[in-house]
């Protein structure tokens, strides 16, 4: 792909115990002989002193040659694994930067030069990041599954079947006097819509799915000073949130982020519901109101079942209605879909987490197909489900038009993989991982 030959630490930084160095270009043969003396056998570990380009010991170090194309990056692939130093890391990179056309990497080139030489995918190396970034169970389990190629092969899929009905469609344009099947074009019709509509339930259901990554949102409701900043510090197990008797203190959306579960779930507490003349407090009221509806989950926090009547058109089936000061308020009354909680005696909040964790697994746990999960896989599926949308609609006396809206589709659907041209996607997709990935 280029004639550079790249260098960066693959390891976190030290000071560690043994740290990775990594060399990828057609200098590494040069590299493995200037610093180690030798080119060792091809996925072979061998110990071998480091030298700096004067000949002055830096380490020892197990070397690693992978020549090309059966690397990661599909090109010559050298690694010195050195001792965790920061002096030995920085002596040791320098000598490989005195080596002729040996430059720094940049964040993500190994990745991106694994792509362009055909060694992994878009979504293979979307999902190597998300591996990389993984805090939980859940998500590795999810980018595990895409850096196998389980996305790819899905899009693979929705993309064969596109090109069948473009055939179907192409047949009569192409081939008017031929002996071919009758109604070919009716055929691809009926064909497209079922595609389409199981294009649209995959791309709802990955909306879903996609919450793996960033989280399955939660928003705590209430009036002011019915103890929400409480019960968030309480769920975090910090101060994340301003404590005050005075109404309104929150103004703005505090969201923390917690692992339960082996999922992640993002809580917010959110200004106090009710009419107010400030114009501050009244930006938080609309925040509030328009984070509990995105949430996946509201928590509306009541301290007398009058409250409720406040916000009650935010509140869906499945929402939990939390009766709270419990500690000093009595709640013999409580009822179905009601939990009583204490920010002071801890009183409910275990069984607040179990549930929280319950719907969190239940929400996102389900999913059965390799998910879209970024934003330019929906965008792109998007795209493809439209494209469809106007080939359905197209005129039976313009075939013409319907074959193009389903080439459109095609390559839509083949943008996910990285199967048609898209620089742009490229640059922003590298430059988000790491230096040495």
């Amino acid at each position: 792909m280029t004639l550079s030959t790249i260098v960066a630490l693959a390891s976190g930084p030290g000071p560690a115990g043994v740290s990775i160095i990594r060399i990828s270009g057609p200098a590494c043969t040069t590299v493995a002989l200037r610093l180690t003396g030798g080119v060792p056998e091809p996925r072979r570990a061998k110990l071998a002193r480091v030298v700096d380009l004067n000949n002055e010991p830096i380490d020892h170090a197990l070397v690693l040659f992978f020549p090309k194309p059966n690397s990661f990056t599909g090109e010559d692939v050298l690694e010195l694994q050195v001792h965790g130093g920061r002096a030995v890391v920085r002596d040791t990179i320098e000598a490989c930067l005195g080596v002729s056309d040996v430059r720094l990497a940049e964040a993500g080139e190994f990745s991106r030069r694994a792509f362009m030489n055909g060694k992994m995918d878009l979504t293979a190396a979307e999902g190597l990041a998300d591996l990389v970034e993984a805090e939980t169970a859940a998500q590795r389990r999810q980018a595990l599954r895409q850096m196998d190629g389980e996305l790819a092969d899905e899009m693979g899929r929705w993309r064969d079947a596109v090109i069948d009905c473009l055939a179907d469609a192409e047949g009569d344009i192409d081939f008017p006097d031929e002996d071919l099947p009758p109604g070919l074009s009716d055929r691809a019709r009926s064909r497209i819509h079922a595609l389409k509509e199981r294009l649209e339930s995959f791309l709802n259901e990955s909306q879903r799915a996609e919450r793996v990554r960033t989280g399955f949102q939660v928003a705590i409701v209430g009036k002011p000073n019915a103890g929400k900043s409480s019960l968030i510090n309480q769920l975090a197990r910090r101060d994340a949130a301003i404590v005050s008797p005075i109404p309104g203190t929150t103004r703005d959306i505090v969201e923390v982020r917690l692992i339960l579960g082996g999922m992640v779930i993002l809580i917010s507490d959110t200004a106090g519901l009710r009419d107010s003349e400030d114009l501050i407090e009244a930006e938080g009221v609309r925040r509030a109101r328009q984070r509990a509806k995105e949430a996946d989950l509201r928590l509306a926090l009541v301290t007398s079942h009058d409250d409720k009547s406040e916000f009650e058109d935010l509140m869906t089936d499945g929402d939990l209605w939390l009766l709270g000061q419990a500690d000093r308020l009595a709640w013999a009354d409580a009822r179905v879909g009601e939990l009583c909680v204490s920010s002071v005696t801890r009183l409910g909040l275990d069984e607040l987490e179990a549930i929280l964790t319950q719907r969190a697994q239940a929400d996102l746990g389900k999913f059965e197909a390799a998910p879209l999960t970024r934003l330019r896989h929906h965008e792109a599926v998007r795209e493809g489900v439209a494209a469809l949308d106007r080939a359905l609609t197209a005129s039976v006396h313009a075939p013409e038009l319907v074959a193009e809206d389903l080439r459109l589709a095609a390559r839509a659907l083949g943008r996910v993989t990285g199967r048609v041209d898209m620089e742009d996607v490229l640059d922003r997709l590298f430059s988000q991982f790491c230096i040495g990935k």
